[in-house]
């Protein structure tokens, strides 16, 4: 249930969850050395998402998210992510993201 005045809690695992597949697909670019508009894409699934609340985000607040790399392979990358409200910290979540698999790269469809 939305409580009014502050951030849906999905909301914010939405954010968590974007932020770290894409932080993945960045740490994949530099660990191969290229740059991010080069060509085959990298893409990232989540594999596993974990959000920790820690206090209520208000709707009214700044929002940050700030993710930091804490595993890198080949099949995977993990990475733990805080989101703060106004500089406090209300959620922090870790999330296991995935290569996209080739099957699910199929150009020109559903686009």
């Amino acid at each position: 249930m939305a409580v009014p005045g502050f951030v849906y809690g999905g909301l914010i695992a939405s954010l968590i969850d974007c932020h770290c597949t894409g932080t993945a697909a960045a740490a994949a670019y530099r660990e191969q050395g290229r740059t991010m508009d080069t060509e085959p894409g990298i893409r990232f699934v989540t594999a596993s998402l974990h959000v920790d609340y820690l206090a209520p985000t208000p709707i009214s607040a700044q929002l940050e998210v700030r993710g930091i790399v804490t595993e890198i392979t080949k099949k995977k990358v993990v990475i733990e992510a805080k989101v703060t409200a106004d500089g406090e910290v209300c959620a922090r979540g870790k999330v296991v993201a995935v290569h996209l698999p080739e099957s699910m790269l199929k150009t020109g469809e559903n686009s």
